[in-house]
């Protein structure tokens, strides 16, 4: 392994790593706190609930990490005698070991909550994968929690990328273009829904692009594996762009 990668591979998973421990402490709280909160206020008689939100919880950690993380990475390790380029191969590396992190230990709660539960309580525990493609109780064996992880821990590398494109191209763009783009996208995500559900419902080229989109749609649902290669070929796509955006980007020596 090259010296430089090593180093800023083992400097950015102490990081992550942190973060990683904080999360897997607060989804083994949820659920217990869901559970106290619930008897508390019924008892016994308390209604049945879900807790769904596991690979969601991975999904948005991978994307906070990568928005956060990357100008701080490239700053100290720069500073620190590492190439731009050794330093983002390294976070790469990282955040994909810190989404598997998250999701074996997300999938292993999981897994323990059931076990411990059993099929009498009031709490359903699940998450994205059982629901799209093994519902219970095909979706409560060991398998299955398994490959909840795999998908899992692609889509939380998937959405690293996304949120380290996201922060490279605000490192590069000036201050006049951060402040347009920042409020133009939501304006266009409010405003421009209705006009874009009209289109798609009244012309031709609006239902054909909804039958494309549909039949995208049964090809991701019909195997985990279908979802799981779009993901990384996703992924991949938004750390080529993202090393483009970074290798002309300024870097300043971290305060």
């Amino acid at each position: 392994m090259n010296t430089r990668f090593g180093r800023a591979f083992r400097y950015e998973m102490q990081n992550y790593f942190r973060a990683v421990a904080v999360l897997w402490l607060a989804m083994a709280l949820i659920p217990a706190a869901m559970m106290a909160l619930a008897y508390f206020l019924a008892g016994e008689t308390a209604a049945e609930s879900s807790f769904n939100g596991y690979s969601m919880a991975v999904g948005m950690f991978g994307l906070v990490l990568g928005m956060v993380g990357l100008r701080e990475n490239q700053r100290v390790l720069n500073q620190n005698g590492v190439s731009r380029r050794s330093a983002f191969l390294a976070d790469v590396a990282a955040l994909a070991v810190a989404a598997l992190l998250v999701a074996v230990g997300v999938s292993v709660i999981m897994g323990i909550y059931r076990a411990v539960l059993g099929s009498g309580s009031h709490l359903l525990i699940t998450d994205l994968y059982q629901l799209i493609y093994e519902p219970a109780p095909a979706g409560n064996g060991v398998g299955a929690l398994a490959r909840g992880a795999v998908l899992s821990t692609v889509v939380g590398w998937m959405l690293a990328a996304l949120g380290q494109f996201c922060s490279a191209l605000y490192w590069r763009l000036s201050k006049f273009w951060t402040i347009l783009i920042s409020v133009a996208v939501p304006l266009a995500l409010i405003f421009g829904s209705a006009p874009l559900l009209t289109w798609l419902d009244t012309t031709s080229a609006g239902r054909a692009a909804v039958e494309a989109l549909a039949a995208f749609g049964r090809f991701l649902a019909a195997s985990p594996w279908n979802a799981a290669a779009v993901l990384l070929a996703m992924g991949a796509a938004f750390f080529a762009v993202t090393w483009l955006l970074l290798r002309r980007a300024m870097i300043r020596p971290a305060k």
